[in-house]
């Protein structure tokens, strides 16, 4: 998966509502004629693709058997140099009705090919690098804009608008997840292409992944969108109904015994998220203080183990 990663760009994963992303070249765009409500989405993907920094809320809420989860994260981004800084806050109960709390503080900056993470946790600052490749932060051209913003608008079966006040529109967006499958196959096809020593775990990954996504069937949420600036203001989904289906894969892999516990857990959680954008470059530069960067201790992935000859 790091490689789908590496194809990831800082405005085309914020017009995602950071949660999916349009690859470069990743398909052949059928020619189509917008429908009036993906046109006007087009013109809010365009003033979207301009966003240097912005502050966001994410909620994010499941409710299974075993207990109820609560995740917020309080952040804000910029794109030059690339750097967030955000609180997270985990809270749950548990079957014994118990609650818990984890909170957590981090900076992230990108590195050349690499985002550096400082986690602050039980009062201890600890240093990751993950390797993500330059397309993070790649200064797209006007056509690449284009491209990036209609790539992004053939993945989505339909768009309606749902509701519509004096100030804003609520709109429904589905998304194709065979459209979505595709695309990863299109980038792992073309990355397997160029490295032909390619690790195989990855691809079966990956591979695992697109069944799940075509298993899960469309994808829909909700955004809402500031008629006066004709940006995002906020995007819900209820995850729910995807990740049953979508579990019901792994359903047909699992140990018999464990089956009907894993179905039964499955059928009574859910899962909602939501994400709201204000400030939209409005957001003071952030900067991560030297103090952790000097505090920070680094944690490094363990290695691979490696095969007994």
């Amino acid at each position: 998966m790091m490689e789908l990663l590496r194809k990831i760009n800082w405005r085309v994963a914020l017009v995602w509502g950071l949660l999916f992303v349009a690859m470069s070249n990743s398909f052949a765009l059928a020619e189509e004629k917008l429908s009036p409500e993906k046109a006007y989405l087009s013109d809010v993907y365009k003033n979207m693709m301009d966003v240097n920094n912005l502050h966001y809320d994410v909620a994010i809420k499941a409710e299974t058997p075993m207990g109820e989860v609560k995740i917020t994260v309080n952040g804000e981004g910029q794109e030059k140099p690339l750097n967030y800084k955000q609180d997270i806050n985990i809270s749950y109960r548990d079957v014994k009705n118990k609650e818990n709390t984890v909170m957590l503080k981090q900076y992230i900056e990108q590195n050349q090919g690499n985002l550096v993470l400082y986690s602050l946790s039980n009062e201890k600052w600890i240093k990751q690098i993950v390797p993500i490749g330059l397309s993070l932060n790649k200064e797209l051209s006007a056509d690449e804009k284009i491209s990036a913003r209609m790539d992004m608008l053939q993945l989505m079966k339909s768009v309606k608008l749902k509701k519509e006040t004096p100030s804003y529109k609520y709109m429904e967006i589905t998304l194709d997840s065979m459209q979505i499958s595709d695309a990863i196959g299109a980038v792992v096809k073309l990355d397997n292409v160029q490295d032909k020593d390619k690790d195989k775990d990855m691809v079966r990954a990956v591979a695992v992944v697109r069944l799940g996504l075509l298993a899960a069937g469309d994808i829909k949420y909700n955004i809402k969108i500031d008629k006066a600036t004709k940006m995002v203001k906020e995007i819900d989904m209820d995850l729910t109904e995807p990740i049953q289906k979508g579990a019901g894969l792994f359903l047909e892999i699992a140990n018999p015994k464990d089956r009907t516990n894993i179905e039964d857990f499955l059928t009574k959680s859910t899962l909602n998220m939501q994400i709201t954008y204000s400030k939209y470059n409005q957001v003071d530069p952030i900067e991560i203080p030297q103090d952790v960067r000097d505090n920070a201790k680094e944690v490094k992935p363990a290695d691979k183990a490696t095969p007994k000859k």
